[in-house]
């Protein structure tokens, strides 16, 4: 059984260590953690380590050596080998700390005493799960099993990748991107492309397939909506796609936030498009037209799933409420505002719940609709049942376009509700003028 090879950067500039550090604050505290990733064929070691380093971290090494293996056991599957590098970080290129980690500051002969043991790879391999090409169990074990060759996805836009988080964090906003750890992420932040997530990064309820934090929410920020004009502004987005959190706690769900990003995003960036991404606001109609009277190009809210599995995929929220949420915003659209739903597949559905779904959306009055598959986000979140090949994908395209009707299908493996918004929309726009 052949062995994985996975390279880790121990990266030294001026005689200290810039990149071991340990999480804390975590159940991973203790645990060390590096820049790295898997090693191709055909690739030597130190040309992995300068490859990841260049696409995780936009910086550069002008030399890397081995200084030593870890190899982790994997019976019946070949086992884990972690190959440190050390290496020298060319002027210029500095690495920045991930959020809620310290740097460690180490002299070089401080690093050749430290020991690492096998049990300090387990944050790694949760870390790199999907990199390496092993699925999860609920129970939190990493066990073999490559995910599909179609649900790879490259980590890379090193530099437009970083600037992006950078302006972002800056401002202090939150952002779907990272909070669901979408796939996409890295596409996106490389064409400067985000999706704003509002009201914080704590939802009220605690639905079986997200990541996002659950629990009670922080108080509003009365500054939000006049920050994320000023980040739209600042990244010169033509197409700006806002997302929020759950807000049960509040008297109109956060919809007058919703409301208040759009109208500043326009009065700050009238050439700017906004679409949003809501929730059903507990079926209040009066909240759902707080956020429609403001004339977002794109109203969306999601199904998320068929009607069979919503009770167990879904917290609080309810497949027909969702629809009648997405029927009234069209009774308002008349031919200005574009509505917008998705779903998930790969939880258990059948084609035929599939097929009454996308009925049951086309009749509530949506024009475009996504689906994509669900991928397990943590340990936490339900298992994946089924990985859905990309040619099914392309016929569920064409019944929805084709036979149902709608101007738009985005359908594939790493579709997400926003990935191609802006466009989506344009298409939708053009068929419309055909």
């Amino acid at each position: 059984m052949n062995s994985l090879d996975v390279c880790a950067a121990v990266v030294f500039r001026g005689g200290k260590l810039l990149l071991a550090t340990r999480r804390t604050g975590s159940r991973y505290a203790g645990l060390w953690e590096f820049p790295g990733g898997k090693v191709e064929e055909g690739e030597s070691f130190e040309e992995c380590i300068v490859r990841e380093l260049r696409e995780e971290l936009a910086f550069s090494v002008h030399s890397a050596q081995r200084v030593g293996t870890l190899r982790q056991v994997r019976p019946g599957e070949g086992d884990l080998v972690l190959h440190f590098l050390r290496c020298e970080a060319e002027e210029g290129s500095e690495p920045l700390p991930q959020e809620g980690q310290q740097c460690g500051w180490f002299s070089p002969s401080e690093w050749e005493g430290l020991e690492f043991a096998p049990n300090d790879l387990r944050f790694f391999n949760t870390r790199k799960a999907e990199l390496l090409g092993l699925a999860q169990e609920s129970s939190g074990a990493v066990v073999p099993g490559r995910l599909p060759n179609w649900l790879k996805t490259s980590f890379e836009g090193g530099q437009e990748r970083m600037e992006m988080r950078r302006l972002l964090r800056g401002g202090g906003l939150h952002t779907v991107c990272e909070g669901a750890k979408c796939p996409n992420r890295c596409e996106c932040w490389r064409h400067r492309t985000a999706t704003f997530m509002i009201l914080g990064n704590t939802c009220t309820r605690s639905c079986k397939f997200c990541s996002v934090n659950h629990g009670r929410p922080g108080a509003v920020d009365p500054n939000e909506a006049a920050h994320i004009a000023e980040s739209v502004s600042e990244l010169g987005l033509k197409y700006a796609v806002v997302t929020c959190v759950t807000r049960d706690d509040l008297a109109d769900g956060g919809a007058s936030a919703m409301r208040d990003v759009i109208l500043a995003i326009r009065a700050k960036c009238p050439d700017t498009l906004v679409e949003v991404l809501t929730s059903d606001y507990n079926g209040d109609f009066s909240a759902i037209d707080l956020v429609a009277d403001a004339r977002p190009a794109v109203f969306g809210h999601n199904l998320e799933t068929v009607e069979r599995l919503t009770p167990s995929v879904r917290s609080v929220a309810q497949y027909r409420r969702s629809l009648e949420v997405l029927a009234h915003v069209a009774s308002k659209s008349d031919g200005t505002m574009a509505v917008k739903s998705g779903m998930m597949l790969g939880l258990g559905e059948t084609d035929e719940e599939i097929r009454q779904a996308l009925k049951d959306l086309r009749n509530a009055g949506v024009s475009i609709v996504t689906l994509g598959q669900y991928l397990q986000p943590t340990p936490k979140q339900l298992p994946v049942q089924r990985f859905i090949p990309p040619s099914e994908f392309l016929q569920w395209r064409r019944y929805a376009e084709e036979e149902l009707g709608f101007a738009r299908a985005v359908c594939g493996p790493l579709v997400r509700s926003s990935y191609l918004a802006g466009e989506a929309y344009m298409e939708l726009k053009v068929r419309a003028l055909s």
